[in-house]
């Protein structure tokens, strides 16, 4: 018995009782014709004000059927992130629809759309709301899927059309305990799908998931200091950057961490799951894609070399094969140990910088 203690201990990663939860799904609809011709005539094709209207009452009449209170329809082709925070706000930008709320604290119910802008895909955003966010995220992933099944059957939408991707991230500073929080909390980091499982959660048989890290780091005075910058050169800061990815290479394959990138060009990486992995930058969006079955191996780096940042985002992804079986705490424990190692070659300062660490997981399926 005691062994197996040992085992299943070895496996958890101990967190800060100061970590927040978030949760939202995420959905995705094609705009076509026939979804438009029912909800507008065909001769006010020409703004599409009324469809976009018609269509959100809907869909908010749905969420209000299956008791699911924060939710937004977005039809303007942006992206959008989700972020905890003790005040709620929103903020939009060309590309992106930025939410910042306390699920535990705030609502939201908002429609973005403009009538002239006849949009790619409806995108459905909820917002998981209350206490333990993580244990209770089956319980709200099963009923945001049956509210799309109403939702389907009003609006005569395929079930295979609807794509939906559940994410779920834990955030915290990895310094917590040098500035005075003394609490922990062991977690296994069971995968979505091995989670939902266990609550009775069916799922369909194609599924695909990903698991990753996204740190972010403050670019101190001290660590300006480790290398000179030469403005005579057209890249000055490159020598830091180049710096910080061969220390993050150095220590994350000391503890067992084989794949990922820094990203230092200003910009908020996304990750996603795809055989084909590619880094790409489009504008405000910084998008990283894995193959999580098996990761490329190695680190990546992406930088302004001309522009000296404020902070720099590392990001770390999981072996879905190494982890998924027994939980992404072991993953967790070795991306810590790699970043205690990083910031302390980077002359951070436990007592008073923050390195903000969160940990992702993601679920993307079909309907049908």
């Amino acid at each position: 018995m005691s062994n197996l203690r040992d085992r299943s201990s070895a496996q958890k990663v101990y967190l800060p009782t100061s970590m927040r939860e978030n949760q939202y799904l995420l959905v995705d609809i094609p705009l076509t014709d026939e979804l438009i011709s029912l909800f507008q005539p065909s001769e006010q094709s020409h703004n599409l004000s009324a469809f976009y209207y018609n269509l959100s009452e809907v869909f908010f009449s749905c969420c209000d059927q299956f008791g699911i209170e924060n939710t937004v329809f977005i039809a303007n082709d942006k992206l959008p992130k989700v972020h905890f925070n003790s005040e709620k706000y929103q903020i939009e930008t060309v590309q992106q629809l930025l939410f910042f709320y306390h699920p535990n604290k705030h609502s939201v119910r908002k429609w973005y759309f403009h009538g002239e802008h006849r949009a790619k895909k409806i995108k459905l955003l909820f917002l998981a709301s209350g206490e333990d966010i993580r244990y209770n995220s089956a319980h709200f992933h099963a009923k945001v899927r049956k509210m799309l099944m109403s939702f389907a059957e009003k609006t005569q939408l395929p079930l295979n059309s609807i794509r939906l991707r559940d994410h779920q991230h834990i955030t915290y500073d990895l310094f917590a305990k040098a500035k005075g929080c003394t609490g922990s909390q062991g977690h296994k980091l069971r995968s979505i799908p091995n989670r939902y499982i266990n609550k009775d959660i069916t799922l369909p048989e194609k599924i695909t998931e990903i698991s990753y890290v996204v740190a972010t780091l403050p670019v101190t005075d001290k660590m300006k200091k480790l290398v000179s910058f030469n403005f005579a050169d057209n890249e000055p800061f490159k020598p830091l950057y180049e710096l910080i990815r061969n220390k993050l290479e150095q220590a994350a394959t000391q503890h067992k961490v084989t794949s990922g990138a820094v990203i230092a060009n200003g910009l908020a990486p996304i990750v996603r799951q795809d055989s084909a992995e590619e880094i790409t930058t489009q504008g405000e969006i910084q998008k990283l894609s894995y193959n999580s079955e098996n990761p490329q191996q190695g680190f990546s780096l992406e930088c302004k070399v001309d522009t000296l940042v404020n902070r720099i985002y590392i990001v770390m992804v999981a072996n879905k094969e190494k982890f998924a079986s027994h939980g992404y705490g072991k993953f967790l424990q070795r991306v810590e140990s790699a970043l205690t190692s990083l910031a302390q070659e980077l002359a951070l300062d436990a007592e008073k910088d923050e390195v903000f660490v969160r940990m992702h997981q993601h679920l993307s399926l079909t309907l049908a």
